[in-house]
């Protein structure tokens, strides 16, 4: 790659170098012989061998003084991010940031409030900032479980504790190095690693010993830390670098940097630029957007997970995917076992799953493709006009997108892992898709095509002043400085190669105009583009699977059932949708009180839709599946799969024809000991007689339609009573009964529980009273008959008649006599046709 020369100062320009540019600061003056460099070279391998032998070990302070400052420095971070967020949390929860105890493997022990341990884990958060996996085991005893032995780890990465680490150990080096003599590459190299070591040894070495512990009896947990191989190799990898790098920073140079490693760093720095452009855009929208929807309480947790949030946005934006992979179970039940993965776009429907409106998708599209250009000019005055066409030339900076994207991908990924053995075990990961940094590979090709024929127009737009200190200082030599200086003593030779630092003329008001009306037209067109991909996006997304999921779930919260299934078909014949009716299930109380939509997933025609719902204080999340419709260019008529309801069983203990459910009739015909189940929304229905049943009694009862998929069905079980009416139609029979059976004239009555026990031939003229009434009792009848009526107390009867007492010897002897005997019947009782009927025993 050909470095062009810097062109000399102009109107607004720096003033060039005029020191030697290739002197090192502990390098002789050059003897300006053919020796110079053999001398040199000589000197530099005495100066390595004698190294150690000559070393002043006071000279690591320094970096040991890095190491441990910024050490603190990033503690001290970490503690003030996880006040914030539990902040957040007591202000969301009332003011409570307590963890719940669970008395399944607690007792009655409860467990320590996260402000006593907040010092621990800020330890821990430092750690994980470092490639650290938080990690734990346990050894437990469960009722009805017995022994467990478990594992569990987390990794993720605090991203913006990770970037404070690498700046502070950066500028406390340079601090450093601005204070101290200077000394030799190697001395540099010296101190980083001290830093470096001390950096490493703080963060694990306190990490391990300040891992976090909780006391729970009869609970074995071990110290739960984030301390591995790989958070001790990569905080002292990170810390040299960073103090190496802020070391050199801070060491007065005066050669220029040059060749392929000064193209490389400026390639990096092209793409710092790039990603800075957009996260400087995007995580502060992201943030206000979620302090806005869930609360300004939201956002001050945000340091925590906005870097990893805007690498994913990143990852979106530039027109790759987030994966996401799951799996949990148990070998206990097979029924709770659930594993899977899908791939999430950043286009349509699939942002909703994390609560993001689709019409975001395109709003990253377009930041991606102006930090391409923003990034473009920032490599086209980094660089400086290109004069080759080499493969290497070209290669470059995609190259470092390359790199970079390969780093991002790893450091956003999120992954969680548990294993209770044959209680339960499970994997959790979601990370940006592994084609990602091959995607970044392109748009970095994108941005050098943009550096070569976009930006050398764009760069006449920036300001001198800020275009010089993007140009790098180029080594020229004195004599090329005089010739440039008499051939061209304005500098517009040099500078016509480099646009953006060519003397530039006021603009007249005609090119004003033009300008205007070309940046116009094109900010309209990019409007209108990107407005209509808004606007599609909106109108479809306000149709989308959710919308139609939204609008069943709140058709059974407003007790609508004819719309809600008009949204998703019940699949029930229509001679069983007798609750299923708008009469009966807007009378329904304790019906879904609130839901959320949780996610969405869209693939190609099909589309699940998961969503909370809330029901007398319980929640039950549901999936539902939908299918596309005849889709048009607007809405895609997403139709919700068959929504099978749960059922509810109506029994009685006595037949009846007619029921009141929620106070509307419903014919059940149900005779003894049988039932009748009818499909029903959630909610709380009541069961009782119609008022039309006045010989019939039976308490109202509810019966609660849960949501969720229980396996039994609620019952609502009558157990009807004879009402009063019916008895007092019974008593006014047998009145009649017994008022004609004493009417009789004779010895025993037909059919009468009246019974004399004289001899009827030598008896005469009976003549019954009934003295005491029997007292009944109305029960359950068996049989064909529901009611029965059986004595409770017997009555008394006298019969009074004429005894012959001579029993036919001689002359008959006539007298009067008088006898008791007790009264008891039972009946069988019916209603036929409206009436009560009694059908009396015989006797």
């Amino acid at each position: 790659m050909t470095e062009p020369h810097q062109p000399p100062a102009t109107p607004g320009g720096p003033p060039q170098n005029t020191g030697p540019h290739n002197a090192a600061p502990d390098s002789p003056p050059a003897a300006g012989t053919e020796n110079a460099g053999h001398n040199e070279a000589g000197a530099k391998s005495t100066q390595v061998s004698t190294l150690f032998s000559s070393f002043d070990f006071k000279s690591l302070i320094p970096g040991a003084l890095v190491g441990a400052v910024s050490y603190m420095a990033v503690l001290i971070t970490a503690l003030l991010f996880l006040i914030l967020a539990l902040i957040g949390v007591a202000v969301s929860n009332g003011g409570n940031t307590e963890i719940p105890s669970n008395s399944m493997v607690s007792g009655d022990s409860t467990m320590p409030s996260p402000w006593s341990l907040l010092g621990q884990f800020a330890v821990q958060l430092v750690v994980m900032s470092q490639l650290g996996a938080l990690g734990s085991s346990i050894d437990a005893t469960i009722p009805f479980v017995g022994s467990v032995h478990g594992s569990a780890s987390f990794f993720a990465v605090p991203l913006l504790l990770t970037a404070i680490s690498v700046a502070v150990l950066f500028f406390a080096a340079r601090f450093a190095a601005k204070r101290s003599a200077a000394q030799s590459t190697a001395g540099f190299w010296i101190e980083a690693a001290t830093a470096g070591l001390v950096f490493t040894l703080l963060v694990n070495i306190i990490g391990a010993i300040f891992a976090v512990s909780l006391p729970i009896p009869n609970v074995k947990i071990s110290p739960i830390g984030a301390v591995t191989f790989g958070s001790v190799a990569f905080a002292l990898i990170l810390g040299t670098l960073a103090a190496y790098l802020g070391r050199v920073s801070g060491t007065p140079r005066f050669s220029v940097r040059s060749g392929l490693r000064a193209a490389i760093g400026r390639a990096f720095e092209t793409v710092a630029v790039h990603y800075g452009v957009f996260f400087a855009i995007a995580i502060p929208v992201l943030v206000i957007a979620i302090g806005i929807k869930s609360g300004w309480q939201a956002s001050l947790s945000s340091p925590l997970w906005a870097p990893t949030a805007g690498f994913f946005m990143f990852g979106l934006g530039h027109l790759s995917a987030v994966s996401r992979t799951w799996n949990s179970g148990s070998s206990m039940s097979s029924s709770s076992n659930s594993s899977g993965s899908d791939i999430s776009f950043g286009f349509g429907n699939a942002l909703t799953q994390f609560g993001v409106p689709g019409w975001a998708g395109w709003l990253m599209l377009l930041l991606a493709l102006i930090s391409v250009v923003v990034a473009s000019v920032f490599w086209y005055l980094r660089r400086g006009p290109v004069v080759s066409n080499k493969i290497a030339d070209w290669i470059m900076l995609p190259a470092a997108f390359l790199v970079v994207g390969t780093l991002m991908t790893w450091l956003s990924g999120v992954t969680g892992t548990f294993d209770a053995g044959s209680l339960a075990s499970g994997a959790f990961s979601m990370t940006l898709a592994w084609w990602t940094p091959f995607f970044l590979l392109l748009w970095g090709g994108a941005t050098e095509v943009s550096a070569r024929y976009l930006a050398p127009q764009l760069s006449r737009y920036v300001p001198l002043p800020l275009a010089y200190k993007i140009a790098p200082a180029q080594p020229v030599v004195a004599e090329q400085v005089a010739t440039a200086a008499v051939d061209d003593p304005n500098g517009t030779a040099a500078a016509g190669a480099y646009p953006a630092l060519s003397p530039r003329e006021p603009m007249t008001a005609q090119a004003k105009r033009k300008l205007g009306l070309i940046l116009g037209a094109a900010g309209l067109v990019v409007v209108l583009i990107v407005g209509g991909f808004i606007a599609v996006d909106v109108i479809k997304g306000n149709n989308g699977p959710d919308k139609a999921v939204a609008s069943y779930l709140q058709a059974l919260q407003n007790g609508e059932a004819s719309k809600a299934m008009a949204i998703a078909d019940p699949g029930v014949a229509n001679d069983q949708r007798v609750l299923l009716s708008d009469e009966v299930y807007s009378k329904a109380a304790k019906r879904i009180d609130r839901f959320d939509i949780v996610s969405t997933n869209i693939s190609n025609d099909k589309a699940n839709v998961v969503a909370d719902m809330y029901q007398d204080g319980r929640k039950q999340q549901t999936t539902y599946s939908l299918r596309k419709s005849n889709p048009e260019f607007l809405d895609d008529h997403w139709v919700m799969e068959s929504a099978p309801p749960r059922n509810l069983r109506i029994s009685s203990d006595t037949p009846v024809k007619t029921v009141l459910i929620n106070g509307q009739p419903v014919d059940v015909n149900l005779a003894d000991n049988r039932s009748v189940t009818y499909p029903a929304l959630p909610g709380e229905y009541t069961v009782e007689l119609p008022s039309s049943e006045k010989y019939l009694t039976a308490p109202k009862l509810t019966a609660m339609v849960n949501i969720g998929t229980v396996s039994t069905s609620p019952v609502a079980s009558l157990e009807v009573e004879a009402s009063e009416t019916l008895k007092s139609e019974a008593m006014a029979q047998i009145d009649a009964y017994l008022a004609e059976c004493v009417k009789s004239t004779e010895a025993r009555p037909a059919n009468c529980p009246l019974n004399s026990y004289s001899s009827s031939r030598y008896t005469k003229n009976f003549r019954w009273a009934l003295t005491t009434k029997p007292t009944f009792v109305v029960s359950k009848g068996y049989g064909t008959s529901p009611w029965r009526v059986r004595t409770e107390t017997p009555g008394k009867a006298t019969v009074t008649y004429e005894k012959d007492n001579s029993y036919g010897f001689g002359t008959s002897d006539w007298k009067t006599t008088t006898d008791t005997t007790s009264v008891s019947l039972s009946a069988n009782i019916s209603v036929e046709d409206g009436k009560v009927k009694l059908s009396f025993n015989s006797y």
